[in-house]
């Protein structure tokens, strides 16, 4: 009898997309034959992204929404490593190793690849506005989730200190600028924190807070509805923030954001201390020095399969991939949910390739939105049924506890649900390490 034939998959990118293949991947590994499948991401971790304004309004710890990438298969080899070149002529790919332990020596490593499936995501558009990348947060990953509720909390206490009204009113003003769904949940829970915490600060006058959401469009929300974009600007209006759509972040500095607005000839500048930048993302910067096949979005091109052109045994998947709809109606937006299903479809799609089936095509239609927009407050449009309020909210708590990948993780923002509920936000301030800036 002859051995069965190795088969090395490649996986970049541990996010939604990337593990979602590699799990369908193990579990349609047949007993009987040698798949090596190999999961390569910088962090060792899957982190479920929909619940990062949670983390940086206090409401949940960092810890409730990451889950470990080695215990989610037995079957799945993981790497740890920044993608640093993809050669898809050659089947091969670079790492660089220890990037995240000063003092330890870097190290490069080569993967080969009979199949690879690239979803390495997307990381923040700064669009290039001048100012912007140096004085601004994110709220793309924990640390820039962990910075925005530190920085607020130092900027209360701060402000309780000074004597000068003007500069007071600048520590206490709150920027977000980009008004989808991440700058509106990130305006929202950081309105609640600021206005919640207030009161332990006895200098500190509920007036001189200001909390402005600004963005070019004519609306919020611009995925849901119009009605229910309507409902979750009045909510926040209602609860103190200050709208400022038609109007575009021209730059940025230290002490203010620079903005103009539509049909107005002059720029306006805000004073402020803490802007967070939520406008947009871009493919990771590798996925541009690839020489692969990209769209007008920057992400490569696939079929209808996933699958790269002129690359029958590569395959891309999530932020960094233009799929296209069905029908030629556009490509799928940058999401989770979409980049989960993407990557279900593409471990059954490598599986067929090795084994001689037939590919299929990717097609979904969302069953719906979510957004929260306050304490106890949200929009949701479910099957096309809308809700919002206390409802909406419950919703949304409900479906995203559900989607974390591990009865660890639901465990414990349960029990950070709960401690908020009864005891409130806690006011200590925890110093942020400063992750290195990745290196060529």
């Amino acid at each position: 009898m002859s051995e069965p034939e190795s088969k090395t998959i490649v996986i970049l990118g541990a996010g939604f997309g990337g593990v979602a293949a590699a799990q369908e991947l193990a579990r349609l590994r047949p007993e009987n034959e040698e798949w090596d499948i190999v999961l390569v991401d910088q962090n060792n971790f899957l982190l479920f992204t929909p619940m990062l304004t949670e983390v940086a309004g206090g409401v949940v710890d960092a810890s409730g929404i990451v889950s470990a990438v080695r215990t989610l298969s037995s079957r799945v080899t993981f790497e740890q490593g920044r993608v640093t070149s993809i050669d898809a002529a050659n089947g091969q790919v670079e790492i660089m190793i220890g990037e995240s332990l000063p003092g330890v020596q870097r190290a490069r490593k080569v993967i080969r690849a009979e199949h690879l499936v690239v979803a390495l995501g997307s990381i923040t558009n700064f669009r290039g506005i001048d100012g912007l990348v140096e004085h601004s947060l994110t709220i793309k990953t924990i640390e820039g989730a962990l910075a925005i509720r530190t920085r607020t909390l130092a900027l209360l206490e701060r402000a309780d200190e000074e004597t000068d009204p003007d500069a007071r009113r600048a520590l206490l003003t709150f920027v977000v600028g980009g008004a989808g769904f991440s700058g509106v949940e990130t305006m929202a829970v950081l309105n609640d924190l600021v206005r919640a915490l207030r009161d332990k600060f006895p200098r500190i006058d509920a007036r001189d807070i200001r909390t402005v959401l600004v963005d070019p469009g004519t609306r919020l929300l611009p995925e849901i509805s119009e009605g229910l974009a309507q409902y979750a600007q009045k909510k926040l209006e209602q609860r103190g923030v200050e709208m400022r759509l038609q109007t575009a972040i021209t730059g940025a500095g230290e002490g203010w954001v620079e903005v103009k607005a539509e049909h107005v000839q002059d720029k306006e500048r805000i004073p402020t201390h803490l802007l967070v930048w939520a406008g947009g993302v871009t493919p990771e910067p590798v996925i541009e020095k690839s020489g692969l096949p990209l769209g007008h979005h920057h992400g490569v091109v696939v079929d209808g399969c996933c699958r790269v052109k002129d690359h029958p045994n590569m395959w891309a998947i999530g932020d960094c991939a233009e799929v296209p709809r069905p029908g030629g109606k556009g490509t799928y937006a940058p999401m989770a949910q979409n980049a989960t299903r993407e990557g279900k479809l593409v471990g059954g799609n490598v599986a067929a390739a090795i084994q001689g089936r037939p590919q299929r095509s990717f097609a979904y239609h969302p069953i719906g939105e979510l957004a929260m927009v306050g304490r106890q407050t949200g929009v949701a449009s479910i099957y096309g049924l809308h809700f919002s309020g206390t409802i909406a909210w419950m919703m949304w708590r409900g479906i995203y506890l559900a989607k974390l990948p591990q009865m660890r993780q639901r465990v414990r923002v349960v029990m950070d649900w709960t401690l908020d509920l009864v005891f409130g936000r806690d006011l200590a301030t925890i110093p942020v390490p400063h992750s290195p800036r990745p290196q060529p």
